[in-house]
């Protein structure tokens, strides 16, 4: 009886590129020539051949149990999720810049899900990883042998997004698109910001000077004035230098609220951020460079006098 050999499209993370593509792979028969496969396709199936019939890790035997128990009723099939070292070099056999980070398979009646090492440490990731090909794997279950993220695969693994069972948020091409062009301007403004507000404190620090200067010299001719029992200055001139002291720290009041809008803004800003970088990582993984960094706060409160 002739076997069908078949993998799943895996998770890709993209390096250093502006786009995001995912590594489409066929279902060929047991029958089909090794030379028509991709060297990436061809390592994928010797992986795959390689790996079917050996015990799962524990651990994501049990993460996969757990996912089973709590999200699909029990009803997952019953396969072996392992570490495979080798998906990461399917990547470097394309000629592109990614790295495969998981992939389901089966031949005939036995499957298993292969997991990238390169996951161990990031938690988060591992979990996207396996829940993906774990939506490939139920679809397989009930009959559904295509490979593709198609309708049928993208209910599913938004169902699991939202029940909890990993990070990420279903989104649009054109949520992404929105969010991003909004974080982009929000950047550039927040970063002017940033550039007037540290100008507003060296002013505010100068005036300080100026005004503390001012303020001494006036109390000393007071305290002069007072000791050798003559006049001191006039009331004309300590108006002068208590309204400029009162228009500096009326400066400063309008310094320090609009640093508290601006940690307002920011705080803001990077929760959008956190919300992209989750749409980006749904359903199929993360490309590093289109991730948006958050910003840190490096504005001070202005004192006054």
């Amino acid at each position: 009886m002739t076997r069908t050999l078949s993998i799943a499209v895996g998770i890709v993370v993209l390096a250093g590129a502006s786009w995001m593509a995912w590594s489409q792979l066929d279902s060929p028969g047991a029958t089909a020539a090794a030379s028509s496969l991709s060297p990436a396709d061809a390592l994928q199936q010797e992986l795959l051949k390689q790996d079917l019939g050996k015990p799962g890790d524990p651990a994501l035997d049990a993460m996969y149990q757990d996912i089973s128990t709590q999200y699909f009723k029990g009803a997952l099939p019953s396969l072996p999720v392992m570490w495979e070292p080798g998906l990461a070099r399917v990547g470097e056999l394309t000629g592109e810049s990614f790295t495969l980070e998981g992939m389901f398979g089966h031949v005939g009646k036995q499957a298993l899900i292969l997991l990238n090492p390169a996951l161990q440490d990031d938690q988060a990731a591992l979990e996207r990883a396996l829940c993906h090909e774990i939506v490939h794997a139920y679809l397989w279950s009930t009959g559904d042998t295509s490979t593709d993220h198609g309708p049928a695969f993208q209910a599913v693994l938004e169902g699991l997004s939202k029940a909890g069972a990993f990070e990420g948020i279903a989104a649009s091409e054109a949520e992404r698109t929105n969010l991003r062009a909004w974080l982009d301007t929000e950047s550039a403004r927040l970063d002017t910001e940033h550039r007037e507000m540290d100008q507003v404190g060296q002013d505010l620090e100068h005036e300080r000077v100026e005004v503390e200067k001012s303020m001494d010299d006036l109390n000393a001719r007071i305290s002069a004035a007072s000791a050798e029992d003559r006049p001191g200055p006039s009331e004309a001139e300590i108006a002068e230098i208590t309204a400029r002291r009162d228009a500096y720290n009326q400066r400063v009041i309008e310094a320090n609220d609009r640093t508290l809008q601006d940690s307002a803004d920011l705080d803001h800003f990077n929760s959008e951020v956190a919300r992209y970088n989750l749409m980006l990582v749904y359903p199929d993984g993360i490309e590093t460079s289109a991730r948006v960094a958050p910003k840190t706060d490096q504005t001070s409160h202005a004192g006054g006098q």
